[in-house]
């Protein structure tokens, strides 16, 4: 469960009867040295959709999440650092990474037990970072952003993209900006519980 964001961050049913007349393919980013900068620090993880039943399920437990790309040993690598709140539990992850297939713009996260393929997205702003996913027969589209709420066009191009995909309301989730867990490795057994995944890298 501690991969659920991430995983999220990096995975349609029948089209919607009432599709937007301004849809546009999904275009990827080029990602070169000066995307792969701009990817580190901090980001929050806003709102996903999926028709994939078990990634439905994880988006539905999370409260709220934020994340930390870290330069990794090698310039197409970030480490991961997650902070997620499920329900009333606060959950560490540091053992995952991303690597970066720059040809096509993709992004594998590699976590302890699994591996989700995401693509980055072009945005309108750079204060957005969009990832389209792909499992199996599954689409799914996430956003992440610098603030931990998106503006109003910002979350009109998502809500444009999701329905563009295809992709059903009941399959969009979004996250509240209340109660974010805190970074340091504390506890309060008042409010909640802190879970850390310790790392597995070498």
């Amino acid at each position: 469960m501690a991969l659920a964001c991430m995983a999220i961050i990096l995975g349609l049913a029948h089209l919607l009867t009432a599709k937007p007349l301004d849809c546009e393919p999904l275009v990827p980013e080029t990602i070169d040295n000066a995307t792969m900068t701009k990817l580190l620090g901090k980001w929050f993880y806003i709102a996903g959709s999926s028709q994939h039943p078990r990634t439905l399920q994880e988006m539905e437990l999370i409260k709220n999440a934020y994340f930390f790309l870290n330069p990794g040993s090698h310039q197409d690598k970030f480490l991961v650092t997650e902070v997620m709140r499920l329900k009333d539990d606060c959950v560490v992850n540091n053992s995952s990474y991303i690597s970066v297939i720059r040809d096509n713009s993709t992004m594998i996260l590699h976590g302890p037990n699994e591996s989700s393929i995401a693509q980055l997205i072009k945005s309108s702003s750079e204060d957005t970072m969009t990832l389209y996913h792909i499992d199996g027969t599954h689409r799914g589209l996430s956003v992440s952003a610098r603030a931990q709420n998106l503006s109003t066009e910002q979350l009109e191009e998502f809500k444009t993209q999701v329905a563009c995909l295809g992709l059903k309301e009941e399959e969009t989730f979004y996250t509240s900006a209340k109660d974010l867990c805190p970074m340091e490795e504390e506890r309060d057994d008042k409010k909640h519980s802190i879970e850390v995944v310790e790392p597995t890298l070498g």
